[in-house]
């Protein structure tokens, strides 16, 4: 019994020095450059949005941060790398609503988005904005609506790709309407909207950022912007809520995330910078002109909260149109 017993405090005192190693690791944190893993290539919304939150953040915590590119399947590649990565604070991810709450209902997914993963910060919403091609005879989403019952299956939409929230958007404005109109999917956003400038698509849901220069050149009629609030970037453009759709959102969220089990003191600090940078408001009014909107704030739980009420409500639309990946 004795021998046991003396066992049993070797063991307890072996733990007590382990969390005391791990304390002191953690307060020295960060002590080297950190990775954003980002599950899309150069060039678009998530990149900008990605490069712009880097640089005030480098300045807070006095070291690199490096954008880490890791694109496919619906940016689900970048997301399993992250929720699989070592939980020690320095690998985060910039990540949106599409893995966390459309991939994983689509297809099988190597993580679990509300268990995997822990939310560090908000980083704002984007949303979309219904356009149409000018030669298309609407003013408005009621007026499209009627175009639309008078000649079912004859109206198309062009999306980003199957499972995207550009087409994710059309499946729930076409289930709330009670109207019947063609997907069109798209290798990517650009050409979509090539084509809809082009009059080969007479209608689709753009992200506002990219949209912006095609409205204002008269290439593209904003008929209601997807949000339930309008977006500061289009402030005359009603929200497709507001023209009769009521309760209809289909927006992108960014957060950083990083693993499950980071150390507490890491997680606490990471909170803690990421709110102190998103109320820059330099880093406010960058963000803004991409069109991006409700730039705040929120604590992990508020976080965790939208994730699961996106992912039962995307899930619940993917299931009711019986959405594919061959859609």
């Amino acid at each position: 019994m004795e021998i046991k017993r003396r066992g049993v405090i070797k063991l307890l005192l072996g733990l007590a020095a382990g969390f005391n190693s791990l304390s002191s690791w953690s307060q020295g944190w960060p002590d080297r450059s950190i990775k954003l893993v980002l599950g899309y290539t150069t060039g678009g919304a998530s990149d900008a949005t990605a490069r712009i939150i880097t640089r005030p953040f480098e300045q807070i915590i006095k070291q690199t941060v490096i954008i880490d590119y890791k694109p496919g399947a619906g940016a689900s590649i970048g997301a399993e790398f992250v929720a699989k990565s070592n939980p020690d604070g320095y690998t985060l991810g910039l990540v949106d609503t599409g893995p966390l709450c459309i991939a994983p209902n689509l297809r099988k997914v190597g993580y679990d988005p509300l268990t995997d993963f822990t939310p560090l910060s908000y980083v704002c919403t984007t949303g979309l904005v219904l356009i149409v091609n000018p030669e298309l005879d609407v003013k408005n989403v009621q007026e499209l609506i009627a175009l639309a019952k008078a000649k079912p299956g004859q109206l198309s939409y062009a999306s980003s790709g199957v499972g995207s929230v550009h087409h994710l958007a059309g499946e729930l404005f076409k289930f709330k309407a009670g109207i019947s109109i063609l997907h069109v999917p798209y290798k990517g956003a650009g050409p979509a909207l090539t084509d809809l400038i082009g009059g080969q698509v007479p209608m689709m849901f753009a992200t506002i950022g990219p949209a912006l220069q095609m409205i204002s050149a008269g290439k593209a009629r904003a008929l209601g912007v997807t949000s339930l609030a309008r977006s500061a970037s289009l402030p005359n453009v009603p929200t497709i809520a507001e023209q009769g759709l009521k309760g209809y959102e289909a927006v992108l969220r960014f957060m950083v995330m990083g693993p499950t089990k980071l150390p507490p003191t890491v997680a606490s600090k990471l909170q803690a910078d990421f709110k102190t940078m998103i109320g820059d408001q330099s880093v406010v009014g960058e963000l803004k002109k991409l069109g991006n909107d409700e730039i705040v704030y929120k604590t992990p739980t508020e976080i965790l909260a939208l994730i699961q009420d996106d992912y039962r409500k995307w899930g619940s639309l993917i299931r009711e149109a019986k959405i594919t990946l061959d859609t």
